[in-house]
């Protein structure tokens, strides 16, 4: 298998040790079950809910919400 070096600040290094699953497991796994998991995770949302998410930001700035406060006094609660 070819391998090459990158250069990385300690502070970086550091910070990528706490993705570790354990200390044995090389950067390269680490890296590699990183990216798979953000692979699977792009599909969680599709356009229609990113559509349905931008629909509901828009009425929230039109100032068509309810609050927990008034939700609550609504329902007795």
């Amino acid at each position: 298998m070819e391998q090459t070096s990158i250069a990385v600040s300690k502070k970086s290094k550091d910070q990528w040790l706490k993705f570790k699953n354990h200390p044995n497991e090389s950067f390269e796994d680490m890296f590699n079950r990183i990216l798979k998991s953000l692979e699977e995770d792009t599909d969680l949302l599709t356009d229609k809910d990113l559509l349905a998410i931008e629909k509901s930001m828009q009425e929230i700035k039109k100032g068509k919400f309810i609050t927990h406060k008034q939700l609550k006094k609504k329902y007795g609660l």
